[in-house]
């Protein structure tokens, strides 16, 4: 079975990336906790690249950062 890639931009830093929405993607190795999570999911509408999910996952993006 090919697993689509999904292109999306960032709602963060508006860069492209790469979805994997099927299953296996890049996102499922990021370690976020129930506010990170909570917190993205009221901030964005869509998915965040690899940089700025990473950033949110070690706490240097959040609500208390961004502007």
């Amino acid at each position: 079975m090919r697993m689509e890639l999904m292109q999306k931009i960032c709602g963060q830093c508006r860069q492209m990336f790469f979805c994997q929405q099927a299953g296996g993607c890049w996102c499922g190795m990021v370690k976020l906790d129930a506010t990170q999570l909570a917190w993205i999911k009221q901030t964005f509408d869509n998915c965040l690249c690899p940089t700025c999910l990473t950033a949110v996952a070690a706490g240097r993006l959040s609500e208390r950062t961004s502007a």
